[in-house]
């Protein structure tokens, strides 16, 4: 099986964007001149908003998948209908 099998390149585009906005407020926070509780209350905080717009992305995702197998499906009753 190849890595990226079963995800849309609109799902791999979430991934890599969530992937390296994380990775800059991780880095950005250990660089700003706070005390070591501080980073750690706004690590978790940004950790639980990364992963809610993570959430909100997965579920566009998978919606407009449904919408696309659905839309694919009526195509082919239709050309069924037509070839009868």
């Amino acid at each position: 099986m190849k890595p990226h099998q079963g995800i849309s390149s609109s799902g791999r585009v979430a991934i890599a964007l969530f992937t390296g906005l994380a990775a800059g407020v991780i880095i950005g926070m250990l660089f700003a001149p706070k005390s070591g509780k501080e980073i750690r209350n706004n690590l978790v905080e940004t950790g639980e908003r990364l992963m809610e717009m993570g959430k909100e992305s997965v579920s566009d995702v998978v919606e407009k998948t449904k919408q696309t197998v659905e839309s694919g499906k009526e195509k082919i009753e239709e050309l069924k209908t037509a070839v009868r």
